[in-house]
């Protein structure tokens, strides 16, 4: 077939683009800027329009010629957005008409029961979407789905770093007590087997589906199901019988990547119990099948996600701060000597020579080492012969983590630590005599300690690595000058 993927830069489209071409579908995607389609190993193998989803005479000519649309236009990009997916609705359902498309493929939200009493701006513009298209001539789809569970789905990475900061902190977690409400997550790849499943529906499917997972959980269990896969402690979850949708967004937008504009609607939404019909889950299934393997658990979509395995993985377009929490200073010196003559300094780092940084601080920061229960410094031996950087080998409180001979090291602590934090430092020729020396802190933190760690430490850290870095520089500008005199 020939498909239109209208917000093929998204989270989902990103994903689904590759699945179609996979399939031996012909892709077009309308985009406002393709050059940013570049960033995509897809981008030369489809066809591309210039133009703006919610204008009518881009959607119309985009349909000129295809087969079939899927529409992923949702982007909760600031107030007004339920107005600007109902003008890109509109366009897409005149379009489609206009060009004779055979089916449109929409991706909605599930919806709470029949009946309920305010709901959720986010979730009313999400059905009045699949409304429009439905009522247009083109035989529609419309599945809708709660949580999508991958990188760089926007209530995916909330529930992520909530937990990631909750847990490892108090014993008792206080939650608003709309977090006892249900929920049918989805993996991702099963959201993307059934869009590309719908394209081959029969003419007279003309519907809307309710998708979901296996299994039904609460929010607060979403958390700590996450929770125990990345090996996080579980405290206790205690109700607070308040509803504060607003403070509860900002502070959701404080301790995660979700911009406020974001997480208001989607919190907003968490005051509705979210359950996939199940006799709409069994008539898409009797209509495309299951995905291979049966729709996937909760758990183990969390896992790919953790494990970056395939569309659970992280991909080229997700917003900044798309997966786990990572802090990072860096520093860069332009070195008037060769890049061998920096190497040489890197590989005498440790033991007798030091870090070139502040006198005493490796020794201080190994006995705090010792009293938090860590190995403290590990003395590097350096042999008769020259010093030699292997993986595996310990240098005073980090390990060698990678060693590109002459070009770069990265160094995992070895501390006791809340978190993960490696040093990585490379040097790159700039010309045959000079170079450019970068020094890298990487920190992902664990838990709430470890968030609070790296505040407390940051301004004597940055201190500490920054006078290494020029340091370290200025010794090998030093050591060539005394080389080259020798000569």
């Amino acid at each position: 077939m020939h498909v239109l993927v209208l917000g093929a830069t998204g989270y989902v489209g990103s994903r689904l683009v590759p699945r179609l071409l996979d399939a031996g579908h012909d892709v077009r995607v309308l985009a406002r800027t393709p050059g940013k389609l570049a960033a995509h190993p897809w981008g030369e193998a489809v066809d591309t329009v210039r133009g703006d989803a919610r204008e009518p005479a881009d959607v119309r000519r985009a349909c000129e010629g295809v087969d079939a649309v899927v529409h992923l236009v949702h982007a909760m990009d600031g107030p007004g957005y339920a107005d600007r997916d109902r003008t890109a609705a509109h366009a897409l359902a005149d379009g489609a008409a206009a060009a004779g498309v055979r089916r449109i493929v929409y991706l909605g939200g599930l919806q709470p029961e029949a009946g309920t009493r305010r709901v959720s701006q986010h979730l009313s513009s999400r059905r009045e979407v699949g409304d429009i298209l439905l009522a247009g001539p083109a035989p529609t789809a419309v599945l809708r789905a709660g949580i999508v569970v991958g990188t760089g789905s926007a209530s995916f990475e909330m529930i992520r770093h909530l937990t990631e900061t909750a847990m490892g902190g108090p014993l008792v977690l206080p939650l608003p007590d709309r977090a006892w409400n249900r929920i049918q997550p989805i993996a991702v790849d099963d959201v993307l087997y059934d869009l590309v499943g719908c394209l081959d529906l029969p003419a007279g499917v003309d519907r809307a589906f309710d998708v979901g997972g296996p299994d039904v959980h609460t929010y607060r269990s979403l958390m700590s199901e996450f929770a125990a896969e990345a090996g996080l402690l579980r405290p206790f979850p205690v109700p607070v019988p308040l509803s504060a949708p607003r403070l509860t967004a900002r502070a959701v937008a404080a301790l995660t990547p979700v911009g406020r504009g974001l997480a208001e609607p989607l919190v907003e939404s968490m005051r509705h119990e979210l359950v996939a019909d199940p006799d709409d889950l069994a008539a898409l299934d009797a209509l495309i099948g299951t995905p291979p393997g049966g729709r996937t658990p909760y758990r183990t979509a969390v896992r790919r996600a953790l494990d970056g395995v395939g569309a659970a993985g992280p991909g080229p377009s997700d917003p900044p701060g798309t997966g786990p929490l990572e802090w990072s200073t860096t520093d860069t010196h332009d070195v008037a000597a060769p890049a061998r003559a920096v190497w040489s300094v890197i590989e005498t780092l440790g033991g007798p020579h030091g870090w070139y940084t502040v006198p005493g601080v490796a020794t201080l920061t190994g006995h705090l080492d010792v009293l938090a229960g860590g190995p403290g410094v590990v003395p590097r031996r350096h042999g008769d012969g020259p010093a030699r950087l292997l993986p595996g080998e310990s240098l005073d409180r980090w390990t060698v983590e990678t060693v590109e001979p002459g070009r770069r090291l990265v160094l995992r602590a070895a501390d006791r630590l809340p978190g993960d934090a490696r040093l990585e430092l490379t040097v790159t020729p700039t010309d045959r005599l000079t170079s450019r020396y970068t020094q890298t802190l990487r920190f992902t933190p664990r838990g709430m300690a470890g968030r609070l760690g790296w505040l407390a430490a940051y301004p004597s850290q940055r201190f500490v690595f920054a006078v290494m870095a020029r340091t370290l520089a200025g010794v090998a500008e030093t050591r060539y000058r005394r080389d080259v005199r020798a000569l």
